[in-house]
């Protein structure tokens, strides 16, 4: 654990040794009294802002997908595991800062911001724990590793793409729509909040009470993309095609992915499109462990 001498710290020692040499050369017994209590004063402090670092427990929950080169807050638990709190201690990360006011023994919660360079693994990340409680003239810290196991995908790079010939292209992106055959109803049900341009209005005014059209919605054709769908160096492909996958994900397309010699069969759904995210993150990496 290291400590920092604040402005306050450095003159207070400087206030001591002058008056110590003051009272040496005076043999005058008041000024031994004061700097014998400078000094309990400073060996309080110490023993005071030791303890009040020791016995913090931290956890981190970050969210469900998380962005190379992307800030996002993750939720920061903490609590004192002895018996007596800790007061003004300061978490950072790389990009992010906290300060909490009081850690109690139960839970509290802050969010803190991160932000990860690089795509991939990581096991922990590292966070500097710090206070200057309780006279602010002595600022302890110390670094502490977080276990997270968490996947960080590439970033977001948005780039425009043609389904139909399933390559990138030119030009500016269009609205998409997978909702097709206005036309086509599949049964007439109560209103229940539904947009106005589904109301039946003809079979409404006949029963006296609103009714909406339930639409039969035509699917789009599954996409199923690879690393020859975009351009650029690998880091620019993966975070283009990440960024697809999302777009059309959300769009209600059925999204699959070729890398190599393994396919993901096309899909739907959260849990299969982090499973194509997660192909992406993890791609061409031996699994190395980051720690940041």
């Amino acid at each position: 654990m290291k400590v920092r001498v604040n402005r306050s710290g450095q003159l207070l020692i400087l206030l001591t040794i002058f008056l110590g040499v003051a009272a040496a050369n005076t043999a005058n017994n008041g000024l031994y009294i004061v700097v014998s209590f400078l000094l309990a004063g400073m060996l309080i402090s110490g023993l005071i802002s030791l303890y009040n670092l020791k016995g913090i427990e931290i956890r981190l929950k970050f969210p469900e997908e998380v962005f190379a080169q992307t800030p996002t807050l993750a939720t920061l638990n903490l609590r004192k595991k002895t018996k007596f709190p800790s007061f003004l201690v300061r978490v950072s990360s790389k990009t992010g800062e906290v300060v909490l006011p009081k850690i109690p023994g139960e839970w509290v919660s802050e969010e803190l911001k991160f932000s990860f360079p690089k795509r991939g693994y990581y096991k922990s990340v590292k966070l500097k724990i710090s206070s200057d409680f309780p006279f602010g003239m002595f600022k302890r810290e110390y670094e502490k590793e977080v276990y997270v196991n968490l996947i960080v995908y590439p970033k977001l790079l948005p780039t425009v793409f043609s389904p139909e010939t399933m390559k990138e292209k030119e030009g500016e992106e269009k609205n998409l729509s997978t909702v097709r055959g206005y036309e086509d109803i599949r049964e007439i049900k109560d209103y229940a909040g539904e947009p106005m341009k589904l109301i039946h209005w003809r079979v409404s005014a006949k029963l006296g009470e609103l009714k909406v059209k339930e639409m039969i919605a035509e699917e789009e054709s599954p996409v199923v993309l690879s690393l020859d769908s975009v351009s650029g160096d690998l880091e620019t492909k993966l975070s283009k095609l990440t960024y697809l996958i999302l777009k059309f994900s959300r769009e209600g397309y059925s999204v699959g992915l070729k890398l190599g010699d393994k396919v993901i069969e096309p899909g739907k759904g959260k849990e299969h499109v982090r499973q194509l995210l997660k192909e992406l993150a993890l791609y061409n990496l031996d699994y190395g462990l980051h720690l940041s």
